[in-house]
């Protein structure tokens, strides 16, 4: 245990995370309404397809990211494991099954093992790989026997083609062994769907080094998405660190945060005009290259419906371009040139989902106590509809965290808690909206998680919470609130912060609050028996007791 006397804040001592993820219950689907999320367009840019975890945590350390601060150890679930929960969604008609792992493909044995049972048993799914494999630990045969198994969308992270940068971001990646992979994709799979990421503007970087990436998704003719973002430099990475130690200014990280990908933000190191010049060739010379949409979008249309494609596209041109058919114009592309139809919607949706679900998922035919105590779980992250950017990538995904966080709970405590789960702009679209589910539930914990990217709308969310009356114990977890709780806890609305895993310390706090006759609070010395979170020593003080046994 240690305590902050700066910022006063109390951290108890570090949980110890799950290591045999096979023991933790599967997500109970059941547990949101589908019929909500499928319609719309997820992380892996499609609709109707169904989430899956493999792994938690990244063995690697870049420097912009925060994962392996937040989740300390990387840990897989075993492939017997994985199958299964992939089987159940085949058999219950699920035809696109996305992978949010930050690698999936870590372990070459695993990667191929699980796509071979894929092709023995001929389950006939599209895998998409949202989050990224990692091109340099590819070869052919786990190309090969992936693309057999149904890879449809192959997602690979580049981030710069500079081998300093590499060095400096902690990377390390295999340049000619990624492009290596990526090019015998192209070549070998015309019909898979790929995309490459790299970002634009860390600190230290060189135009020469900046433009070095550029040549690289230049020189590769046939990748389908390519994307340039502009770095975001978030609190808590060793980026940040980097960053301030290098000139950049804090007022400047401050500001570029919650800014869009595609904005000029002020942490460049380069002059506005180059990036924006950079940008331009970007677009002219790949994106809208005519001899390579002629080939590829048909591909697409294969995949795709027209509204996922049009998601994609706008994407690169937030003010001008509304979709597919902008593009095609801007290219100097006729539609009579384009031979195939995109993807009619009925080859894709899902029949009678919520039933299929309820069918197929448990927790939902739980008996609960009258009693039981209830827990609503609240997920910050798609503002609502009045004053979402209309230029975003909007995506809208189950909060599967959160799923995960419930699914535990009712395994571990059956009919004594009665959980709900909720999601901004999709459950509620306004505060008005939030506070009447609130007063109709009547939790007697309110727990909210939330991405950095969205910390203003997290805490505006939680001030509209306690102003509207409720006055019973706010915790927080995610993200955000792991790697920045000295700063979400200044936030008095605020009653803790849950770091890293959630599961096992949320049961804790549960079983130590339905304890306590009102269910309202818990105190100093409860809280610091409970390992894996941190809370404020001004709003929580020991009892006087304590302090006198101290003394004495």
């Amino acid at each position: 245990m240690k305590s902050d006397k700066k910022e006063k804040t109390f951290v108890t001592k570090t949980r110890k995370q799950f290591n045999r993820l096979d023991e933790l219950p599967l997500y109970d689907r059941s547990l949101v309404n589908y019929d909500n999320y499928n319609k719309r367009i997820g992380h892996a840019g499609v609709k109707y397809s169904m989430a899956v975890q493999a792994t938690r945590g990244c063995p690697y350390r870049c420097f912009y990211c925060d994962v392996y601060k937040t989740t300390l150890h990387h840990f897989r679930r075993s492939v017997d494991s994985v199958f299964d929960e992939v089987k159940i969604l085949a058999d219950m008609g699920i035809k696109r099954v996305e992978f949010i792992d930050d690698i999936f493909n870590v372990k070459k044995k695993d990667f191929v093992d699980f796509f071979n049972k894929v092709i023995k048993e001929n389950l006939n799914l599209s895998f998409f790989f949202p989050t990224a494999l990692k091109g340099d630990l590819l070869d052919k045969e786990t190309i090969d026997t992936m693309m057999a198994g149904g890879a449809v969308g192959v997602n690979v992270s580049l981030e710069s083609a500079s081998p300093r940068m590499q060095k400096v971001m902690r990377k390390n990646l295999n340049i000619p062994k990624f492009r290596d992979n990526l090019e015998y994709i192209c070549k070998n799979y015309p019909e898979a769907v790929t995309t490459l990421n790299t970002m634009h503007g860390f600190p230290t970087e060189t135009e020469e080094e900046a433009m070095m990436t550029l040549d690289f998704i230049l020189s590769m003719k046939w990748v389908h998405f390519p994307y340039t973002h502009v770095v975001r430099i978030f609190p808590g990475t060793d980026l940040e660190k980097f960053a301030l130690n290098h000139g950049v200014p804090r007022k400047a990280i401050n500001e570029s945060i919650d800014k869009s990908y595609h904005m000029v933000t002020p942490t460049l190191p380069f002059k506005k005009e180059f990036t924006e010049k950079y940008k331009l060739k970007f677009l002219k010379d790949y994106v809208l290259n005519k001899e390579r949409l002629l080939k590829i979008i048909p591909v697409q249309m294969k995949h795709f419906t027209e509204d996922e494609l049009d998601q994609r596209y706008k994407s690169y041109f937030p003010s001008k371009v509304k979709g597919l058919r902008d593009v095609i114009k801007l290219a100097g592309i006729k539609e009579n040139e384009l031979k195939v139809d995109c993807l009619k919607e009925d080859h894709i949706e899902i029949k009678d989902m919520s039933k299929k679900i309820s069918k197929t998922f448990g927790s939902s035919k739980i008996i609960k106590k009258s009693d039981a105590f209830k827990v609503l779980l609240i997920n910050i992250s798609t503002h609502f509809s009045s004053d979402r950017d209309v230029s975003e990538y909007d995506v809208l995904e189950p909060p599967l965290g959160l799923l995960a966080l419930l699914s535990y709970l009712n395994r571990e405590l059956k009919e004594n808690v009665r959980g709900k789960i909720i999601k901004s702009s999709v459950d509620f679209d306004s505060y008005s909206e939030l506070n009447e589910i609130i007063k109709d539930f009547k939790p007697d914990l309110i727990g909210v998680s939330a991405m950095t990217f969205h910390k203003d709308f997290f805490h505006e969310s939680i001030k509209e919470i306690r102003k509207a009356g409720y006055d019973k114990m706010i915790v927080t977890g995610g993200p955000h609130p792991t790697t920045s709780y000295e700063e979400v806890l200044k936030d008095k609305n605020i009653d803790i912060c849950v770091l890293g895993e959630g599961e096992a310390t949320l049961k804790e706090i549960v079983q130590k609050l339905s304890l306590k006759n009102d269910n309202k609070y818990l105190v100093y010395e409860d809280l610091t028996k409970i390992s894996g979170i941190a809370f404020s020593q001004e709003k929580f003080k020991p009892s006087i007791n304590l302090k006198q046994a101290a003394s004495s």
